[in-house]
């Protein structure tokens, strides 16, 4: 990608993310201009320093790190990295100023000097943020010969999934009690290392695919929009909390990318597939209770779901989709083809419905081999291997 579309797509990203402040900032816009405050000076002179309680002060923080993340992208080539961060935090403290001012006028607003300068500080560490960023996404390189073939569609199938799946409950309707519901775990800091873990696994995936499918001057660019995609949809459009161990998994997903591409490309897949098999056997075979006697398969539940209006659970059936995506693009990536690596998952996933026929509290069906089949279908239909091999003939 040239420094010109990059500017460009960085420029799109600052300005959501200013759209973002100031919706959250200055919801529901009933601004009284009724003449109380007509000069700046007096509309400047209700600032006082009103500290907040904790959850605000961390999310006044929170709030403008995105703005110094991308306003470091933009400015660090022009002015270099000390003045670049100096920058970016005046121009965070003057949105952030201009805001708490306009806030004056906002009834159910406590304009606050303290506001202004947790923003300022939340502007730098988001700047530092995006050298860190910049430093560690140069050292993820994939060379030419690194992938099977350029753009390929049966990754950005793998990513489209993923993008649905994290944001299966998503609600055009916004609301700041939506978007303190969804950054409250971030307050509390609480978080678990094994879903840490998988988090990252199942974002080391995705990076892979994004990486896979955009070109390799823009690779680091586009996995940039995927991440914002799923991090502002769960923040304003899904009801369901924010999961602060994702955020970790985030933090920690640009190392683990520069570690697993000091590795030669065949074995990063192998590892990735290994890690990915593991944790999805792990998943459904967990705790490993076998009675001595089988149970039947469960041939009604088609049926029944018939009966009950075919209802839907968007979040679980676009999770399982999701999976068997990335274990089939995996094994692509390995080096099998898209038919051969949708018979092996379909198989394998045969196989432990099978397994679990012995498990206590296990329901075996065939509803899981057929999501696996149908996902197949989609990514080679996607790939369109049969044609691609009939020219490679010619």
């Amino acid at each position: 990608m040239s420094s010109k579309q990059s500017s460009t797509l960085v420029l799109w990203l600052l300005a959501g993310v200013i759209a973002l402040i100031g919706y959250g900032s200055l919801y529901p816009f009933n601004f009284r201009f009724d003449g109380t405050y007509p000069t700046l000076s007096a509309a400047f002179s209700q600032l006082g320093w009103a500290r907040a309680g904790r959850a605000d002060r961390v999310r006044n923080v929170l709030l403008y790190l995105p703005l110094g993340f991308c306003l470091i992208l933009l400015l660090r080539s022009k002015l270099g990295i000390l003045w670049a961060t100096v920058l970016a935090t005046f121009i965070g403290c003057v949105l952030s100023l201009t805001i708490e001012l306009l806030q004056v006028y906002l009834s159910i607003r406590v304009p606050s000097l303290m506001d202004v300068v947790l923003n300022a500080a939340g502007t730098c560490v988001g700047a530092m943020g995006g050298v860190v960023w910049r430093g560690l996404s140069s050292l993820v390189y994939i060379s030419p010969n690194s992938r099977q073939r350029p753009g390929d569609r049966s990754a950005l199938v793998l990513i489209c999934i993923w993008i649905m799946w994290r944001l299966a409950d998503f609600d055009l309707s916004v609301s700041l009690s939506r978007l303190k519901l969804a950054l409250w775990p971030l307050m509390e800091g609480s978080y678990s290392l094994p879903l840490t873990a998988q988090f990252l696994l199942l974002w080391l995936v995705v990076a892979q695919a994004v990486l896979s499918f955009a070109h390799r001057q823009r690779g680091n660019e586009a996995l940039l929009i995927v991440i914002a995609i799923v991090l502002v949809g769960r923040l304003l459009f899904v009801m369901s909390p924010f999961n602060f161990s994702e955020l970790i998994a985030l933090v920690l997903l640009l190392p683990a990318l520069v570690l697993m591409h000091k590795l030669a490309s065949g074995i990063q897949a192998v590892v990735l597939f290994v890690l990915l098999a593991t944790w999805f056997v792990y998943q459904q075979l967990a705790p490993f209770h076998l009675n001595r006697t089988a149970h039947q398969f469960d041939y009604t539940s088609t049926m029944h779901w018939l009966t009950e209006g075919m209802p839907i659970d968007l979040e679980y059936l676009f999770g399982k989709l999701f999976v068997f995506a990335a274990l089939i693009w995996t094994l692509k990536q390995v080096g099998l083809s898209t038919r051969i690596a949708m018979i092996a998952v379909v198989l394998a996933v045969l196989c432990i419905e099978i397994i679990q026929l012995w498990q206590v509290g296990q329901v075996s069906s065939l509803t899981s081999p057929a999501l696996a089949l149908c996902t197949g279908v989609i990514m080679r239909l996607a790939c369109n291997e049969r044609k691609n091999k009939t020219r490679t003939l010619r």
